[in-house]
């Protein structure tokens, strides 16, 4: 009985998590008329209108904005692996002065709000002149990942025998072939929680890219998106469209990666 409660619970609670979710993809699948005559209805009161979304991806430029986003993610993805992975060896396998200082000051940075330097680096990137461009965007949010990606990498490599680091070295392996060849494979977890956390959060990113970016040509998904909420007209399945479009890569993605996430989380965190 109480087992059967506890599935009842589960199944109320879930369902009202997919609701968001299906009233956005029903609202998608309206006219503009009935998205605004029965906004409270899920599901549309006439045909099923599969075109908005080829409106909105050929008319609204959104082609051009997911290759952006994609442009970005892929990028921050891969420059805070290599960086930090290479980081978190170091931290992990090697003893040099004034390790755990500098280890705890990245460490320290996990409490520093990301919004409170906005305008220090959009004056930075300003008198770079990385401003309006891919590298403007990138860059920050590669260098906002290392307090956490760190953290988890040197969580990560500690848990691996400092027995395998030895024998490398007695058998003639230089420092960068024992990182890559040997410790980066058996990363493949902790290389997942961190691929899955830095794609979400710079494919939904909108604040960085707003401020730092004026050219619609370099707009991400999250910054169409917005611009097609600023019409003076709101077209709701026109919206709900973009919006279902800026989320499809994440929705694909986390659900193949689940359990490389959770591998990556627990093995990361049993001992420091």
């Amino acid at each position: 009985m109480v087992k059967s409660i506890k599935h009842l619970l589960l199944i109320i609670y879930g369902f009202a998590c997919l609701y968001p979710f299906l009233w956005m993809f029903g609202t998608s699948l309206k006219t503009s008329q009935d998205a605004l005559a029965n906004p409270q209805s899920p599901f549309p009161s006439g045909a099923f209108q599969w075109s908005t979304f080829a409106e909105v991806w050929n008319k609204l430029n959104f082609g051009r904005f997911f290759m952006n986003s994609g442009i970005v993610s892929i990028v921050v993805i891969v420059g805070v692996i290599f960086i930090y992975s290479m980081m978190g060896y170091a931290f992990a396998k090697y003893r040099f002065r004034g390790k755990k200082f500098i280890y705890y000051m990245f460490i320290a940075l996990l409490l520093v709000p990301g919004v409170t330097i906005l305008i220090p680096l959009y004056i930075n990137m300003t008198n770079l002149g990385l401003a309006n461009s891919y590298i403007g965007m990138i860059l920050p949010m590669i260098n906002g990942a290392a307090p956490f990606a760190i953290f988890l990498f040197t969580s990560y490599f500690r848990t691996i025998s400092h027995e395998l680091y030895e024998s490398a070295v007695l058998d003639g392996c230089n420092s960068f072939r024992i990182y890559f060849n040997i410790y980066l494979p058996l990363a493949i977890p902790a290389i997942g929680t961190i691929a899955i956390m830095n794609f979400i959060g710079s494919w939904n990113n909108i604040l960085w890219p707003m401020i730092i970016i004026d050219s619609k040509d370099l707009f991400t998904l999250p910054m169409g998106l917005m611009y097609l909420d600023s019409s003076s007209f709101k077209k709701w399945n026109e919206l709900m469209a973009g919006a279902i479009i800026t989320i499809f890569p994440i929705l694909v993605a986390f659900p193949f990666l689940q359990k490389m996430y959770v591998q990556g989380m627990t093995a990361g965190s049993v001992k420091m």
